[in-house]
């Protein structure tokens, strides 16, 4: 199971863990956004493809934009969503 965690600024309710499916990081992503569309926006331009600009790391490690495509999320995998910051 790939654990999917999501900045706490995004959840009023206060949840941040879910659970979501392994494979190529974008459909992983858009996944995620249909079972929870709460957060489609935040994730997925209009056309329904996933927001560079929004961070993303794979157990520890940063996955730069530019390799997203081609990144596989794993069975056992921790997916952390990192809120895009003004400035920076």
């Amino acid at each position: 199971m790939v654990r999917i965690v999501v900045p706490t600024v995004w959840t009023p309710q206060g949840r941040t863990d879910f659970e979501g499916s392994p494979g190529p990081l974008d459909e992983v992503i858009r996944d995620f956004a249909a079972r929870h569309p709460e957060f489609g926006r935040r994730l997925l331009d209009p056309e329904g493809t996933p927001l560079r600009y929004v961070n993303i790391c794979i157990d520890d490690d940063l996955i730069p934009r530019h390799q997203r495509t081609a990144t596989t999320v794993g069975p056992d995998a921790v997916v952390t969503i990192l809120s895009p910051m003004a400035g920076g």
